[in-house]
């Protein structure tokens, strides 16, 4: 059984689906501190209530912010761990799920789409690897420093209507494999949580709490370490 932590969750994109159950799960297994980050404040305090509701001995804090504002987005980070200390694990799960027209989406929001899957994923990775390194090198093997995504099957089947989340969460599978092939041999695991279709609260294996389960046990895995466990699939 994994032992418990002081060492925060940082939960990037908390929501009602995949964010929230994923900080619930992991803060009744694992974590005692738990920072949500999310654009929407009033969403945010929900959220921390389910959380504390899994886990009531956590102590679980809200940060609302637009991820897209990298200034913003990179002072709440530092906000994290000047609070909680340095993170143990890093979940992203921050995206747009909205139709998208080929040539009738603008520029101006494909950008916008790529702010939030791609460049605020940069900024996340780039505040927590020095963290998450240094975590590799104490020698404590009870700790699994990580960075997880959420990811799904659009990078290898693009859905038209879909094309600029499709393109953007291509481009994110690229970067977070970029990240792997360097940090992964260093100790920290690097991967991606692939949702193999729609989230749906009825569905037995794609509902956002048999996900979040799913994540725990990718992020608890005896072999994390291994460059193999790269990925996981939650198939339908």
């Amino acid at each position: 059984m994994t032992s418990r932590t002081k060492l925060p969750l940082v939960l990037i994109g908390s929501g009602p689906g995949i964010g929230s159950n994923v900080a619930s799960v992991f803060a009744a297994k694992r974590f005692d501190n738990v920072a949500l980050i999310a654009r929407d404040s009033q969403r945010l305090e929900r959220d921390r209530h389910s959380v504390e509701e899994a886990a009531p001995s956590a102590t679980v804090k809200t940060y609302a912010v637009d991820i897209t504002d990298s200034e913003k987005f990179v002072s709440v980070l530092n906000q994290v761990s000047s609070e909680f200390g340095p993170p143990e694990c890093v979940y992203f799960n921050a995206a747009r799920v909205i139709p998208s027209e080929l040539f009738k989406f603008t520029n101006d929001e494909l950008v916008y789409d790529f702010k939030i899957t791609c460049t605020a994923l940069h900024d996340a990775a780039n505040w927590a690897l020095p963290h998450l390194l240094k975590l590799a090198n104490s020698g404590d093997k009870s700790v699994r420093p990580s960075l997880l995504v959420t990811s799904s099957l659009l990078p290898i089947d693009p859905i038209p209507q879909l094309f600029a989340l499709s393109a953007t969460k291509a481009s994110q599978k690229n970067m977070v494999q970029s990240l792997s092939k360097i940090y992964t041999p260093q100790g920290v695991h690097i991967g991606l949580v692939v949702v193999g279709g729609p989230v749906d609260p009825n569905s037995a294996n794609l509902n956002p709490a048999k996900i979040a389960e799913r994540a725990w046990e990718f992020f608890e895995g005896a072999n994390w370490w291994d460059e193999k466990k790269f990925e996981v699939e939650i198939e339908p």
